[in-house]
């Protein structure tokens, strides 16, 4: 079986280990694809990576493509005297499927596997075997004997982890899982269009930007808004999906394997660009390319902090569909990879001038 280039280049990316507020693997791996394809490659001090493409026309509209850097995951905060460590989380990882998961400890001196321990199934009551523990009750066992040893294996209080879950190909040749789909998925796209964007004539500039801190806040996208003050922003990110067994038809109205994801709403955040959203769903017609329109996820994306951080953007976001959201094992189907870079390549081709961001 022949993986599709862009799965191949997602297993690429999902292979790194960059949790939030240690984004540098994916930040020095983004910023050598963008040198290939960018008049200039910027990276300001908070991490975001910038790679610049100039315009045909001086007026021209300046469009940011975007995605996040970081994947979620745990900071140790203490040794125990066994050499388990007690750990937080950094973002959401799902607490119901923590027990029993493997982890990768990033220590000073190198990745350590690990575990979350599970307390033995014989021993438990009834009732204790149907409860997740609290966080503050799980710890993360790498198989030292005493928390001397796990110091000299250069573990301490902010060593950050990562799930274990490995890339892999599924029966179905479109469909791939793993951990940090979320979202390594969206910086293949952003760079998959920036490869091709650098081939053409354009009269708005670009800029694709890889940032940081997405997980716990939507930070780097808002100081990357306000460092390169773009007219418009598109965020590519991976969202929630419906279609399997435990999710009533209405509660996730929408499946992967069905096209790109157009955000109308977001829960607490963006509200998309009127005349962007319809320049996006004509060119979709156009191009035969498959739209779900989606409102109200729980989740929130960069678009809604860049959005705001100048008060004087247009923006919107673009879904990648994922099962098995913020787990080791997120699914998603390759063909809706494929279909958002062709919708957002042929879309911000269209964008001239900022007259067409007027929403009156």
């Amino acid at each position: 079986m022949t993986a599709s280039p862009l799965a191949t280049r997602t297993a690429k990316y999902t292979a790194l280990d960059a949790p939030t507020g240690f984004e540098e693997p994916v930040l020095r791996a983004v910023r050598d694809d963008l040198q290939q394809c960018s008049q200039r490659v910027e990276v300001d001090v908070r991490g975001n990576v910038f790679g610049y493409q100039d315009g045909s026309s001086a007026d021209g509209p300046l469009i940011m493509i975007t995605a996040h850097a970081d994947e979620i995951g745990f900071l140790a905060t203490s040794i125990l005297a066994g050499g388990y460590l007690r750990f937080t989380k950094l973002g959401g990882p799902t607490s119901m499927v923590l027990p029993g998961q493997r982890v990768r400890v990033l220590s000073r001196s190198g990745p350590l596997e690990g575990v979350i321990g599970v307390k033995p199934g014989h021993i438990l009551s009834p009732a204790g075997a149907h409860q997740v523990p609290p966080i503050a009750e799980m710890y993360i066992d790498v198989g030292a004997e005493s928390a001397e040893q796990a110091a000299e294996w250069g573990i301490e209080a902010g060593t950050p982890a990562v799930f274990v879950g490995e890339w892999t190909a599924t029966q179905n040749p479109n469909r791939f899982f793993g951990k940090c789909v979320d979202n390594r998925a969206g910086i293949v796209a952003v760079l998959e269009i920036a490869e091709r964007l650098a081939k053409v004539e354009a009269a708005a500039s670009f800029v694709h930007a890889i940032v940081v801190e997405e997980e716990v806040g939507l930070r780097g996208a808002a100081v990357a808004a306000l460092d390169v003050k773009p007219d418009v922003v598109i965020a590519i990110d991976t969202v929630p999906s419906g279609g399997t067994p435990d999710l009533k038809p209405d509660e996730l109205p929408w499946s992967i394997g069905g096209g790109p994801l157009l955000k109308v709403r977001e829960t607490r955040g963006l509200s998309t660009h009127g005349p962007l959203r319809e320049l996006f769903r004509q060119t979709a017609e156009e191009k035969g390319i498959p739209l779900q329109l989606i409102v109200d996820t729980a989740g929130m994306t960069d678009a809604a902090s860049a959005q705001q951080a100048s008060g004087n953007i247009a923006a919107l976001t673009i879904g990648l569909a994922r099962k098995y959201s913020h787990s080791a094992v997120e699914m998603f189907d390759v063909r809706d990879l494929d279909q958002i870079v062709e919708l957002v390549f042929h879309a911000v081709g269209k964008i001239t001038t900022k007259q067409q961001l007027l929403r009156i």
